[in-house]
């Protein structure tokens, strides 16, 4: 993995980067430039028939407020520019995320995904706004130094000159154990953000069995670890530049001493020898950036393979593609084979037709590869073998976006966000008319609960639409796959949650919402099953005809 790819990030904000280091390099600037006007004033105390004290003291004043000055101004513009790249990245991140496939994500951990968007993320930005940027700077302080140093006394200087690249050798070798450590880090990171989404969501099952103790066990095990790991990084972050630092200024120290004779002689003239002390003090500084460097770099090649991973993963193509205005209706799947990653064939040559307007009821015992018929439909999956045609087209040669623009889903678990019943309900069409919302939620029999809620349309529900009951949600999620009219519906096992009584008048006040709509119901239910034209059975990936077109009365 090349660092150089991080630059491109800082690309868009060349210009606040530029100036962010143009006042790092003047502020160098002035930074090497008062360790020589402050011999000089030394001299000036000890001779002041030599030097103008006033002058130089004010020069000395004026330098350090410059100093001062510019580095606040550098601060500032690299703060701004850091969010501002943090912004750019997530958004990209999260876009990309959303444009994976649904299968992506079936054999990754969501901990995972946070990981990247947050720890990675800043580890990245950071990475190029801090040390990047300061490196050019860093380097000139340390070759200046050496350099005004070598002018002063090149006896003095060489023995450092020569010092710096041990420092830097120990520093890689110092730091080289970081990276693994940092990736084992993200990953606890990534576990326990995990458990805990999941513990949140499925709370209600952690009490019913009084497992609160061994899950609080679980999260505190990966806490710790987490712990533990962030303790062991920091330690090698936090002692290795001092440490390496306190070497670097012993040595100036003792080449400093070897040098009293000099002084004690006259050979090293006062003035500069506190130029050479200053000097030799700004040594320090660059030497103990440059070696931390090598920590922060391995860290930041770890977040940066993971960034460069998730950018890699080809995206849905939600642009090419037929984009017919319209469509009847009708689904046939054409010898239609396909099997999950690592398992047993799901689907073996599935031959089968919707006719457009028609209601087909599937059964099936779980694992049959319901759910996945449906997912073929919606191009979560692709077959490995065979063909979905939609009005006797191919479905991949649709435009995917336009595809699910027909089709509208009420799943069985139920996924609502913390909003108004009026954001879940317009979510898929948040354009339509107040009339089209009200049209929606009559056609769902979902107008009798909505009234008599606290804001109506207006009352937010909570996170996953838990203030909502069961069967309230399912005729949420109804409401919000009419409001799309989409040709074809989807239903699957919509009456999971409802009573039989409520089952009943479910299955009434339905069949006017169905009508004239292409419809796949995913049910047990004979109930339900009333509402079918046709039903069939899914037995070991095969299509097991039961009955046919009596096989229920369909809507209306």
């Amino acid at each position: 993995m090349k660092l150089t790819r991080v630059l491109r990030f800082g690309v868009p904000y060349r210009g606040r980067l530029a100036l962010a280091l143009t006042f790092q390099m003047v502020e160098t600037g002035a930074a090497l430039t008062i360790p020589w006007v402050g011999g000089r004033l030394a001299g000036g105390l000890i001779d002041s028939a030599d030097v103008s004290i006033a002058t130089v003291a004010l020069a000395l004043i004026g330098l350090i407020a410059l100093r001062t000055a510019l580095g606040i101004a550098s601060g500032l513009a690299l703060l701004t520019t850091a969010q501002r790249i943090l912004a750019d990245m997530r958004t990209r991140l999260y876009d990309h995320f959303q444009s994976l496939p649904v299968r992506y994500f079936h054999t990754r951990r969501p901990g995972d995904q946070i990981s990247v968007l947050t720890r990675d993320v800043d580890t990245i930005a950071d990475y190029l706004t801090g040390d990047l940027v300061a490196l050019l700077p860093t380097g000139l302080t340390l070759i200046g130094a050496l350099v005004l140093m070598l002018r002063l006394d090149p006896a003095l200087a060489l023995p450092l000159a020569l010092a710096v690249p041990v420092f830097v050798l120990a520093a890689k070798l110092a730091y080289r154990s970081v990276r693994p450590l940092s990736q084992d880090l993200r990953d606890t990171y990534g576990a326990a953000i995990s458990l805990a989404e999941e513990n949140l969501a499925i709370l209600p099952a952690i009490k019913s069995f009084s497992r609160e103790d061994g899950e609080a066990s679980r999260y505190a095990r990966l806490v710790h670890r987490q712990r533990d790991l962030g303790i062991r990084v920091g330690r090698l972050q936090v002692a290795t530049g001092p440490l390496l630092r306190f070497v670097a200024a012993a040595a100036v120290i003792l080449v400093l001493w070897l040098s009293g004779a000099r002084v004690r002689s006259g050979e090293l003239p006062i003035g500069e020898l506190v130029s050479l002390l200053l000097y030799a003090g700004m040594l320090t500084q660059p030497i103990s950036g440059l070696a931390s460097l090598w920590g922060r770099t391995e860290a930041v090649r770890g977040s940066l393979q993971r960034f460069e991973d998730v950018l890699d993963e080809p995206g849905e193509d939600m642009i090419t593609g037929l984009r017919p205005e319209s469509v009847a209706g009708e689904i046939r799947f054409e010898d239609v084979s396909f099997s999950h990653s690592g398992r047993r064939g799901t689907l073996d040559g599935v031959s089968l037709t919707v006719p457009a307007g028609r209601v087909l009821a599937l059964t099936g015992e779980n694992g049959a590869g319901k759910s996945t018929l449906v997912d073929l439909i919606l191009r979560f999956q692709d077959p490995d073998s065979g063909r979905v045609l939609l009005d006797g087209t191919d479905i991949r040669d649709l435009n995917l976006a336009t595809l699910r623009g027909f089709i509208g889903v009420v799943p069985q678990q139920v996924l609502l966000f913390d909003g108004t019943l009026r954001d879940n309900i317009l979510f898929g069409r948040p354009d339509v008319s107040e009339a089209a919302l009200h049209r929606a939620v009559d056609l769902a029999h979902a107008d009798d609960f909505t009234r008599a809620l606290p804001d109506g349309l207006d009352t937010t529900i909570g996170s996953r639409g838990v203030r909502l009951s069961g069967g309230q949600r399912q005729r949420v999620a109804l409401a919000r796959a009419l409001v799309k009219d989409p040709p074809i519906l989807i239903l699957d096992e919509p009456t999971a949650m409802f009573d039989p009584e409520g089952e009943a008048a479910f299955v009434e006040s339905a069949r006017e919402a169905l009508a004239g709509r292409t419809v796949i119901l995913i049910t047990h239910r004979p109930a339900s099953l009333a509402l079918a034209h046709t039903t069939v059975r899914l037995a070991e990936g095969r299509v097991v005809p039961i009955a046919g077109d009596l096989a229920g009365q369909g809507p209306a």
